[in-house]
């Protein structure tokens, strides 16, 4: 038995090690720049940058995950007409598929207002989704692995809204709310425009810098999905929408 429980802490061991190596030092890009929005955190996407790929780029929204447990994230541009957010911070291997993040400063410079933040902020733990051999997700996750495995799922489904709306959630706006939570801002909706009562909030991730998008479940139907969109940023504030795929 002895020999048994050893064989699996060495397993553990080793798989979250490879796990790890494929994040050590490797030239990452990442959606956002961790700790620029400390309110929606729910995932990353991390692409691997293959500087052998003749489309390598120094430039955009980079993280480089160091043998120190360090971490370093950071938007760069040819041209300097613009914006540069960074961050600091620690990160920690629990086991093969979880890490957990650690930020500790974020810095802003260029065509915006200067920030240097102290924020010294835990953002949990984060389920590691591997869709390919270059992209990984980070997920929030909550320790329970079939949540994280949900998760999983309901993330690939807000994919599919993307993959086909692309950049036209801001053409399905047509409810304004002062509330300024996001569930609050979808209950209101719901009760308001939908007449629905019985439903769940899935997941909710973002779409570029400007929108929420929420998976929402249909209580006791089978398979019944939809979509709110929740802009968020100044030039649609405080603006809701609604989408759902047409059944075939």
């Amino acid at each position: 038995m002895k020999k048994q429980a050893l064989l699996q802490v060495l397993i553990i061991i080793f798989s979250s090690n490879i796990y790890s190596q494929n994040l050590l030092n490797e030239h990452w890009n990442i959606s956002e720049i961790i700790g620029q929005d400390t309110t929606n955190t729910g995932e990353f996407t991390l692409h691997w940058n293959d500087k052998t790929d003749k489309y390598y780029s120094i430039y955009g929204m980079k993280i480089i995950f160091k043998k120190d447990n360090s971490f370093v994230c950071s938007y760069s541009a040819k041209c300097g007409n613009d914006c540069f957010p960074s961050s600091i911070g620690m990160f920690k291997m629990i086991d093969r598929k979880h890490i957990s993040l650690f930020v500790k400063e974020f810095q802003q410079s260029g065509d915006c207002d200067s920030k240097n933040i102290k924020l010294n902020l835990s953002l949990g733990n984060y389920y590691i989704s591997k869709k390919s051999d270059k992209i990984i997700k980070l997920i929030k996750s909550n320790g329970d692995l079939s949540q994280d495995k949900l998760n999983e799922k309901y993330s690939s489904l807000i994919d599919s809204y993307i993959e086909e709306i692309g950049n036209g959630s801001s053409n399905l706006l047509n409810f304004k709310t002062k509330l300024r939570d996001n569930d609050q801002r979808i209950k209101e909706f719901i009760k308001m425009k939908m007449k629905i009562e019985n439903y769940k909030i899935l997941y909710t991730k973002k779409q570029n810098d400007s929108f929420l998008i929420s998976l929402i479940k249909r209580e006791n139907i089978e398979d019944e999905y939809f979509y709110i969109i929740n802009a968020f940023q100044n030039n649609y504030e405080y603006q809701v929408g609604y989408y759902e795929f047409e059944k075939k």
